[in-house]
């Protein structure tokens, strides 16, 4: 009787190894890392549970000494779609144990290069191959390294590329131009003006050409044929030496002719100046105007 329960507790107990040996290796508990020998198990949290411990046993198989079923566990986790790049690589690793050819082999190692190498798996592949030495190492670490070579030259392709790109595209945004005032809507030009930002350098505004204004010819006074003739009537005087009334008149009329030319250049000049400064006023408000669309354009990101 006690010989029967002490057998059941050792098949029991060897159950539970066997277990323990070939699925805790592939599952991974939080703040818990096992190490099956020197190999470490390392598991991505999307991996399916049956998919680890058919890899899991794939291993222990190979280390074993039992490459068909070795091979035959790889084969299904592969075929279950895992992401660890040690499934093809001790598939590889099984398949020049049993002897198959090399396009095989060749094939396992060159896929699980290349997961590797774009970071499927998330987990330390030299630490789990460790173990493997000899030529079938060396035969594994050559691919390994044509996949490392391959990836720096992909990933310096595509910031090449990216580089291009930027500066085929900077000539674009440069010659973006700014719209005319003439296009501008109506709610911009009503606008209140920006604050000034400092004193600006602006070009002298062209004067406007202004018609002449003709000058009158000054009136040359009649000329008399006879000097020794008669004063008019009303102007003579019997006094000879008194004032000269005649001469007085016609200096006044100069007088008066004089002034009213000078007056009518004076309004001429007013008349200037008053277009000059319309037109500085027009140009201001156009600068203006300009510099009020131009920050509008900034501020919305044009």
């Amino acid at each position: 009787m006690e010989m029967n329960i002490g057998m059941r507790g050792g098949k029991r107990f060897g159950r539970w190894l066997w277990i323990g040996v070939t699925c805790l290796p592939t599952v991974a508990i939080p703040g818990i890392v096992t190490l099956p020998g020197t190999t470490q198990a390392l598991l991505r949290a999307d991996e399916p549970l049956g998919v680890a411990a058919s890899y899991g046993a794939g291993v222990h198989a190979y280390y074993d000494g039992n490459y068909q079923t070795a091979y035959d566990a790889l084969t299904a986790a592969i075929e279950a779609g895992t992401l660890d790049p040690r499934a093809y690589y001790y598939r590889g690793l099984t398949s020049i144990k049993l002897g198959k050819i090399d396009d095989e082999i060749n094939g396992d190692f060159a896929e699980g290069a290349s997961r590797e190498t774009m970071g499927r798996g998330g987990i330390s592949i030299s630490r789990s191959l460790e173990r493997v030495q000899g030529r079938d190492r060396q035969r594994l670490e050559a691919y390994r390294q044509r996949a490392r070579v391959a990836a720096v030259q992909r990933d310096e392709a595509a910031i090449r590329q990216r580089y291009i790109g930027v500066e085929e595209t900077a000539p674009d945004i440069l010659r973006r131009r700014v719209p005319n005032a003439a296009t501008t809507p109506a709610e911009a030009l009503n606008a209140p003006a920006p604050k000034p930002r400092g004193p600006a350098t602006r070009p002298a505004p062209k004067p406007r050409d202004l018609p002449a204004t003709p000058r009158k010819a000054p009136v040359e006074p009649p000329a008399e044929d006879d000097p020794f003739s008669a004063p008019a009537s009303g102007r003579a005087t019997d006094d000879p030496f008194g004032d000269e009334p005649l001469r007085d008149d016609r200096l006044d009329q100069r007088d008066e002719r004089m002034e009213d030319s000078a007056a009518e250049t004076d309004d001429g000049f007013d008349q200037r100046d008053r277009n000059r400064e319309e037109n500085s006023a027009e140009l201001d408000d156009s600068f203006d105007q300009r510099d009020a669309q131009q920050e509008r354009e900034a501020a919305g990101g044009f």
